[in-house]
């Protein structure tokens, strides 16, 4: 790389951006990296890239390209990302550096608001200085404080107890044909199915083997034979639960991740005790989720493993906070979904249930295409969004991943259509940070972004705003379609 041999002069990192010559002063630059995998953040401005992990922190990263020369035919792939400050930091994608070079003069005006001419001793000669702090001003706009607008456009009625009852949080799954379920608290995550996964010889016939995680090993048991139940090896498409018990974590591998329940207490039966012949067994309650009969059997931790020769081993180092606090480090559990390849989790907390999409949803009259239908869950009707149209991209394929997330936020309850719900994670505290400053609705829809043990980034959403945020975009969108056709209805 060219270097100018100034003496005391202003320096200047010389770049290409197509066919033309960009400068930036190199007392703002911080380091040059590879361009490293990017998160997309849905609502952002068309500047932004995504966000990128640069050593725990969650770097955004503009695509110089899109700023600077939009009309410009797009290179077949950047080169290098320039990690600038700019009051905080932010990645500059570029085509290829030139030098760090001294500059022969500077011409002030032209023809690029916020911008001027450099004099360069490579290149072209000549080079636009940009203006960093303008450009961020420009593309990441201060967020303004203010109140969420109210969710009247999609808001669904609650149930009759008026939500103000204490509800009973389970996740359900489904094992060798049955739906069963574990008390939230008692779940750390729910993860896929690895493909390495390393037997153990005569560890007994409900275990399958070990997998990394986290430093460690996590033992891996077959549900169904834990329960005695026969049951075909499991599909790839399985899914982890990992269950407390104890102090100690096993993974349950079952069939399929369910929804998660958050019933009233007068929904939830102890099991009969003519069932036990006076045994104990493994499960320790029924409930009764839908109105049609069906029935949830809710499985006990503490006796899941009696009988067995497992003997689950307490976590590493590493996975101490899974006790909630144990070590003075508090997590936070959140739900894992996907649109368009991206993934994105939502706070259990926000998630009332996951639901299956249904064969027929209802269309709404007027509706706008981000509103998907409507369907009914027991006597409710729930508005449903597409969030792949919510973000401003073209609709998904049916198939049987896709599931409807319902949140429910300051009393606002919608349905998310999403291509899939993946897992369940347990992060604690200091893997999550606040997103950096984005648009004004990016800014508080995705407000925070997690920091996985891959190195990936999980853009966290707030309910709260994502809700206000859809009745926004469906009361424009609504707005634009009176407009189009004033006094036509959409046929239901």
């Amino acid at each position: 790389m060219a270097e100018a041999a100034g003496t005391g002069g202003p320096r200047y990192l010389v770049f290409k951006l197509g066919p033309d010559d960009f400068a930036l002063d190199l007392g703002v630059v911080r380091e040059l990296i590879r361009p490293p995998r990017l998160t997309r953040v849905p609502g952002a401005p068309a500047a932004l890239a995504g966000l990128a992990n640069l050593r725990g922190l969650a770097l955004p990263v503009l695509d110089l390209r899109r700023v600077m020369r939009p009309d410009a035919e797009p290179a077949a792939e950047p080169t290098r990302v320039v990690v600038a400050e700019a009051g905080e930091p932010v990645g500059l994608m570029i085509d290829r550096v030139l030098a760090f070079s001294g500059s022969a003069g500077a011409n002030q005006g032209d023809d690029q608001p916020g911008s001027r001419r450099i004099a360069a001793s490579v290149g072209s000669g000549r080079a636009r200085l940009i203006d960093l702090a303008a450009l961020v001003a420009e593309a990441f706009p201060e967020r303004k404080a203010r109140p969420a607008a109210p969710f009247a456009g999609l808001r669904t009625t609650r149930d009759g107890d008026g939500g103000a009852a204490e509800r009973i949080a389970l996740v359900s799954f489904n094992a060798a044909g049955r739906s069963y379920a574990l008390p939230l608290e008692r779940v750390a995550e729910v993860l896929a199915l690895p493909s390495d996964i390393v037997p153990v010889p005569r560890a007994g016939e409900a275990a399958i083997g070990v997998v990394a995680r986290r430093g460690g090993v996590l033992p891996l048991l077959a549900l169904p034979t834990l329960l005695g139940l026969v049951a075909p090896r499991p599909a790839p498409d399985a899914r982890i639960v990992v269950a407390r018990i104890g102090g100690s974590e096993v993974g349950l591998v079952v069939d399929a991740l369910g929804p998660i329940l958050r019933l009233a207490r007068d929904a939830v039966d102890p099991v009969p005790a003519a069932l036990g012949r006076g045994r104990a067994t493994a499960v320790e309650a029924i409930c009764r989720v839908d109105g049609d009969g069906t029935l949830v059997s809710v499985l006990s931790t503490d006796r899941l493993l009696e009988g067995t020769t497992v003997t689950a081993t307490p976590p590493r180092s590493a996975d101490a906070t899974q006790s909630d606090g144990a070590a003075g480090v508090r997590t936070e559990q959140f739900v894992v979904f996907d649109v368009a390849g991206e993934s994105y989790g939502v706070p259990v907390a926000s998630v009332r249930e996951v639901l299956r999409v249904p064969a027929t949803m209802t269309r709404l009259p007027r509706s706008p295409d981000i509103v998907a239908g409507a369907i009914d869950v027991r006597g409710t009707v729930l508005a449903i969004v597409d969030q792949r149209r919510r973000f401003g991209l073209p609709p998904g394929e049916d198939g049987p991943r896709r599931r409807i997330v319902v949140l429910e936020a300051a009393g606002n309850v919608a349905g998310l259509l999403v291509d899939g719900v993946s897992r369940m994670l347990r992060l604690e505290e200091t893997a999550i940070r606040p997103t950096p400053g984005l648009s004004d609705e990016a800014g508080n829809a995705f407000a925070r972004v997690a920091t996985l043990d891959d190195g990936g980034l999980l853009p966290i959403v707030n309910a709260q705003a994502l809700l206000a945020g859809t009745e926004r975009s469906v009361r424009a969108a609504t707005k634009t379609l009176a407009h189009r056709a004033p006094g036509l209805d959409a046929p239901a």
